[in-house]
């Protein structure tokens, strides 16, 4: 679960419950599963339109457009809501342990007026009683006895503030490899991401080279569906030689550039942006230096103007089909609590609503956006529902998704996916299990069929081009069309109408050794498979 901070207060979002992170022949495309209720009896037939007293299935494209335009419908007969103008950015900072992540989310807290000083002092004797001193900043996230004991980041924290031309939220994600899964349920509700590297000698290699966060960290976000990545150089007054060393920084950036263009950041189509910082003395975050002679050979903007000034392409439509992947639930004095990132469609207070893949329905009576009760969520927004249709916590999992009735996303037990095997022990074959990450899911796969071997690079059509048929296995390097099996029924989409929604990791060990995204969805059971087969 992320962790929440608001103001000077902390406090840790249900930590433990039971609605924490939870562990064919291809057919017909997915039926749309939706019960049909008081709203959608009067367009019965959902998943069928007649022609000429016939019945024909819809297209993914039209159930998807069918579902939009019944939003849009109700929609036009509410009542209007303002909403604020300034953009909301969840921001998720990055990269190898010991970068200094914790630190610099701790220094925009405080800097913004989040932690007030006496909390501040607090915190610098509790950093000291542990002999962490230098570490306070980093103490405003990890709340937590172990963490603060050894110095090392569990769980997602979050934290909210507002600028004149933003509204942020930042999510400081764990740097050790063994919270990997943590960090990604921080990427899934990012738009932005901000590696931080640590310019120390010593510690760069550690986080750049084979094994290291730092690369790692930087396919994940990019698979998670983040656009746009700020690299920022920390601990630049610690460098080797003298403080502020460009020729580090150089060094530095020289190795970093052809990784991240091979990854989809590009410094020359303003996805990438690079800038030198040291988070602990509070130097080029806010302002630039005072002293013009610190960084003579910087010329760009310091970490929060370059934020203020970002302008993120948002695809994201309120009149959509409502998509929120949930965190899991809380139970608060009786009333239920739901949690999770509107990625598309928006809400109202009164709102008939469901949970897929259960198919749940609740009304929404409360909306809450850090702390603050509004009577409608948009696109981007992180909320807390107040609903009413749920028994108990444990009804909902990490990974199911509220959306509206009806709608077009449906939970699946197969998909069809292209699939770039990293690496690997030995080889992936049939019956090969692995752990899939997609959205807020985590989810156990087994490669049902390798369906073919393709290259890299897509064919002037569009289509993959096909280099073997269905292989025996496939190794590091490898790209494959692969068809999947899921353990459970999980709520998935097609990468061409909805990309957040289909990008996924597979991890093995510990360690990612795919990332992929869903082509296709299948209408087949586990059932039906196995009567296909006997």
């Amino acid at each position: 679960m992320l962790r929440s901070l608001v103001g000077s207060e902390m406090c840790i979002r249900d930590r433990g419950k039971k609605g924490d992170v939870v562990k064919a022949t291809p057919a017909e495309p997915v039926k749309d599963e939706t019960k049909e209720t008081k709203e959608t009896k009067e367009t019965k037939g959902e998943d069928a339109k007649v022609e000429k007293g016939a019945e024909v299935k819809l297209t993914t494209e039209e159930r998807r457009e069918k579902a939009r335009q019944e939003v849009i419908k109700k929609r036009q007969t509410e009542k209007k809501f303002t909403r604020d103008p300034r953009p909301h950015f969840s921001i998720v900072f990055c990269g190898h342990v010991d970068a200094g992540k914790s630190t610099l989310s701790g220094r925009l807290m405080h800097s913004y007026g989040l932690v007030d000083e006496r909390e501040m002092d607090k915190i610098k004797r509790d950093a000291s009683s542990n002999k962490r001193e230098g570490w306070e900043y980093a103490y405003v996230f990890d709340v937590s006895e172990e963490e603060r004991a050894k110095g090392k980041t569990h769980e997602v924290g979050a934290g909210y503030f507002e600028t004149k031309e933003r509204r942020i939220t930042i999510l400081d994600a764990p740097g050790h490899k063994a919270f990997v899964p943590s960090m990604i349920g921080g990427a899934v509700q990012a738009e932005l991401a901000v590696l931080v590297i640590s310019a120390r000698t010593g510690e760069f290699e550690a986080g750049f080279d084979k094994g290291g966060q730092s690369r790692e960290h930087t396919m994940l976000v990019r698979t998670c569906g983040v656009k746009n990545l700020i690299c920022v150089i920390n601990k630049m007054d610690e460098t080797e030689g003298c403080p502020w060393n460009k020729e580090r920084y150089d060094q530095i950036l020289e190795k970093l550039r052809p990784f991240f263009k091979g990854n989809g950041f590009d410094e020359k189509n303003g996805s990438l942006k690079f800038i030198p910082i040291a988070a602990l003395a509070n130097i080029n975050l806010l302002a630039k230096p005072e002293d013009e002679t610190l960084i003579p050979w910087y010329n760009g903007p310091c970490l929060m103007d370059y934020v203020n000034g970002l302008n993120l392409v948002d695809t994201r439509r309120e009149d959509d089909v409502l998509a929120i992947p949930l965190v899991g639930a809380v139970k608060d004095e009786g009333k239920m609590h739901i949690c999770g990132k509107c990625e598309s469609g928006s809400i109202e207070v009164g709102d008939k609503l469901q949970i897929l893949p259960s198919k749940t329905e609740v009304i929404v009576e409360t909306i809450l956006i850090e702390n603050t009760e509004l009577d409608k969520c948009y696109p981007g927004d992180n909320v807390q529902l107040r609903v009413r249709g749920l028994a108990d916590d444990s009804d909902v999992s990490s990974g199911f998704v509220l959306t509206s009735i009806p709608t077009s996303l449906r939970a699946v037990e197969y998909i069809q996916a292209r699939v770039m095997v990293l690496d690997v022990k030995n080889i992936l074959s049939k019956g090969s299990r692995l752990m899939m990450h997609i959205h807020t899911a985590q989810e156990e796969v087994v490669i049902d069929e390798i369906l073919a071997i393709v290259d890299k690079k897509m064919g002037p059509d569009g289509k993959p081009v096909v280099l073997q048929k269905k292989p025996s296995c496939v190794k590091a390097g490898d790209t494959m069309m692969v068809r999947l099996e899921i353990e459970r029924p999980l709520v998935v989409e097609e990468y061409t109408n909805f990309d957040k929604m289909a990008r996924f990791m597979l991890r093995e060990d510990g360690k990612t050794v795919a990332l992929g995204f869903c082509t296709k969805l299948y209408e087949s059971t586990k059932e039906q498979m196995r009567k296909t087969q006997k």
